[in-house]
């Protein structure tokens, strides 16, 4: 489970009312009736989500895939499109580039909802997101790639058509694909325990109050981010998300803010992930590192407003 400190993100509070489609919200409901119409949409979902990986992409509000501990707001039409092609783009296929399609059949969650607000907890921290069981994914605030400008969606005159411009890759990536990976790896280490070796590097450092500290105070200690000093479980997974996720250059960065004690702490951990997922999955993290930098390289060229199948 994924959370971040309230105090980064207030200038969310001001855009819950803005639109995520065009200048005002799309008139498509997005709450289920009894009967939704099958869209363009839904087809493409079914061939590219439902038939190869078994997965149930849920953009239509559903309480019965909600938490109804928070108040959730419906994901925008146009912003869970975005969202379905970038999860699909930089999430289930350089999975399935590395390992194949059985592996994410076999281990993708098969249920998959996106609602467009975020989930805010009473300490003041926000959830990303969820994996419950090993059988779901939940991925909040879809609606902040257009109110919070990680992209602009440019609309053709007269048409449904529309091109996307990404304006901050970085923000996708920490608010979508890293807890895409993280919520995954959850679902890896449930279907096969990592080394408990891994739970003794930090033993007496992990803390409850994580958000109570900088991800620089953590880096130092020897944790990748504040999240990865709550509990060793979510060290293992913070590990993994931020290390094929990120750049060299980034990567770099974070052990140079970590010093030569955080850093030797931090590298302890990630030969323990690196050789859990050799050793438990045959996958090789630099070469799925690899591919998802060429990935990201490429996010330009998805055509975003396609959405026919095969005949």
């Amino acid at each position: 489970m994924k959370r971040i400190p309230i105090y980064s993100l207030l200038v969310a509070v001001a855009l819950l009312a803005v639109s995520c489609s065009k200048d005002e919200l799309s008139s498509t409901s997005v709450i289920v009736d009894s009967v939704n119409p099958e869209t363009e949409f839904d087809r493409w979902l079914e061939e590219n989500y439902r038939a190869p990986y078994n997965i149930r992409f849920i953009y239509r509000y559903e309480d019965i895939e909600s938490d109804m501990d928070y108040d959730l707001a419906p994901a925008d039409e146009t912003c869970a499109r975005i969202l379905a092609k970038l999860v699909k783009f930089l999430w289930l296929d350089p999975y399935t580039e590395v390992a194949d399609a059985h592996f994410m059949r076999q281990n993708s969650p098969r249920v998959m909802p996106v609602i467009g607000s975020g989930a805010w907890n009473s300490n003041g921290t926000l959830q990303l997101g969820t994996a419950e069981g090993g059988l779901k994914i939940t991925f909040y605030v879809a609606n902040w790639l257009i109110t919070q400008g990680f992209v602009t969606v440019n609309y053709e005159n007269g048409t449904d058509d529309y091109t996307v411009t990404v304006n901050s890759m970085d923000d996708i990536n920490y608010y979508f694909l890293h807890t895409a990976h993280h919520e995954f790896g959850h679902i890896l280490n449930q279907n096969k325990a990592y080394p408990t070796d891994f739970n003794l590097i930090s033993q007496d450092q992990y803390v409850a109050q994580w958000n109570s500290i900088t991800d620089n105070e953590a880096l130092r200690d020897g944790f990748i981010s504040a999240y990865a000093s709550s509990q060793p479980g979510e060290d293992f997974v913070e590990v993994l998300s931020w290390y094929i996720t990120s750049s060299d250059e980034d990567w770099n960065a974070r052990l140079a803010i970590a010093g030569d004690e955080g850093t030797e702490i931090i590298e302890r951990k990630l030969n323990i992930v690196r050789n859990y997922m050799q050793d438990s999955w045959n996958i090789d993290i630099e070469e799925l590192r690899s591919v998802l930098a060429r990935r990201y390289s490429e996010v330009e060229s998805i055509n975003w407003s396609d959405f026919s199948t095969e005949e």
